[in-house]
């Protein structure tokens, strides 16, 4: 019992481990943040249900999420490939386009979120 204790409080720290590196050093993670930090503080004046928060920040966490796993993909692949190789460039092109179209519907639910309480 106590090593799986252990093992589970070790993949949590792991896991912070992640978000701190991520929020600290990744450039493109950082601009998510930030996007939505500005989103959340934007919010503020609005006065939104607790189903539109709910909405509004789910949809931050989706985009740094894919971030995340947009950002890993890409370092894994530079490890891989340090030089210029078609199949990696499509792999981040692959990406990419997940986080896009991640942004897209977040950008949309939140026009949809704050167009109603603007009009």
């Amino acid at each position: 019992m106590k090593s799986f204790l252990k093992r589970s409080i070790a993949k949590f720290q792991y896991a912070f481990q992640g978000l701190r590196h991520g929020l600290g050093k990744d450039r493109s993670i950082q601009t998510q943040a930030m996007i939505g930090a500005v989103v959340i503080i934007g919010c503020i004046p609005f006065s939104l249900y607790i189903y539109e928060w709910i909405l509004i920040l789910s949809m931050i966490l989706l985009v740094l999420a894919a971030e995340f796993l947009n950002s890993a993909i890409e370092t894994l692949c530079d490890k891989l490939y340090p030089e210029y190789h078609p199949e990696a460039k499509k792999i981040k092109d692959y990406a990419a386009a997940a986080v896009l179209l991640i942004s897209m519907i977040a950008a949309v639910i939140g026009i949809y979120v704050i167009g109603g309480k603007l009009f």
